[in-house]
């Protein structure tokens, strides 16, 4: 696993954080609505924390179809 900047360490914690609420909140059988958005946004901020922070990509991809050299 590749190191985290502190940034994404951040997200990672408030992703964990959300997604425990939100499995808490389903187990005690909250409304729908009242567990489903802190459950989703944490595992979501999950998977954002490891993404890709280099713009080689995008910038390769921006390069080869505007034809900027």
């Amino acid at each position: 696993m590749k190191k985290l900047n502190t940034a994404q360490k951040v997200i990672l914690v408030l992703g964990i954080i959300g997604t425990i609420v939100g499995i808490y909140g389903k187990w005690n059988g909250w409304d729908h609505k009242s567990y489903f958005i802190p459950l989703y946004t944490g595992l979501s901020f999950m998977w954002v924390a490891f993404l890709n922070s280099d713009s080689k990509c995008e910038v390769r991809y921006l390069k080869r179809i505007f034809g900027i050299k």
